[in-house]
């Protein structure tokens, strides 16, 4: 409960990253004018702007710090300076824009879409070279690495586990040892 009181009061704008904070507004905006413009049925379109808005207020509100163990450093600088998580959301604030841009005819969301991306690689270049661009691989997180890779093999055991109907390609059978390329037709199966 703590975690989330400190992410909602992030939230407003802070006097030390004023400018930092204003961009972020503005890609904010800028990506929900996309949504609001989007056509019926384009799933795609709606669901990269979405993760762009998430991704803005992920970064904007330090939420990898704040929920992550950011073990030695304060919330704030884990997120901003170390942890690689947050330049990779920062590449969705980039690409996802440019991808609504081109995956779409509507000459309003193309332009906007592709002002959105512009701003977003300017955003994630800068934010790179002023906070990120000196930290060593070795310390990409601010937390225990090892427990890192666990959680997300675990996650990709269980993504796997989740998708097994639909990733039918190279789908191992119980009773049949080793991987199947798709699904066995009866007359190949042994009882």
């Amino acid at each position: 409960m703590e975690e989330l009181r400190a992410i909602l009061e992030s939230v407003g704008p802070s006097s030390d990253t004023l400018g930092w904070d204003i961009s972020l507004y503005v890609l904010f905006v800028l990506n929900v004018v996309i949504l609001l413009l989007l056509p019926d049925g384009s799933t795609l379109g709606t669901v990269l702007s979405v993760s762009v808005i998430l991704s803005v207020f992920i970064d904007k509100t330090y939420a990898f710090g704040h929920l992550l163990d950011s073990g030695p450093y304060s919330p704030e600088y884990c997120h901003a300076k170390i942890f690689v998580g947050t330049y990779l959301i920062r590449a969705v604030i980039f690409a996802a824009p440019l991808t609504v841009a081109a995956s779409t005819n509507k000459g309003s969301v193309r332009f906007l879409g592709v002002v959105a991306g512009i701003g977003g690689a300017a955003y994630m270049f800068l934010r790179w070279f002023s906070d990120q661009r000196d930290v060593a691989a070795p310390n990409i997180t601010c937390f225990d690495s090892e427990m890192m890779i666990h959680s997300a093999s675990l996650v990709l055991v269980m993504g796997r586990v989740a998708l097994r109907k639909r990733l039918t390609l190279w789908a191992e059978h119980r009773d049949v040892p080793g991987a199947v390329p798709g699904d066995l037709a009866a007359h190949e199966v042994e009882v």
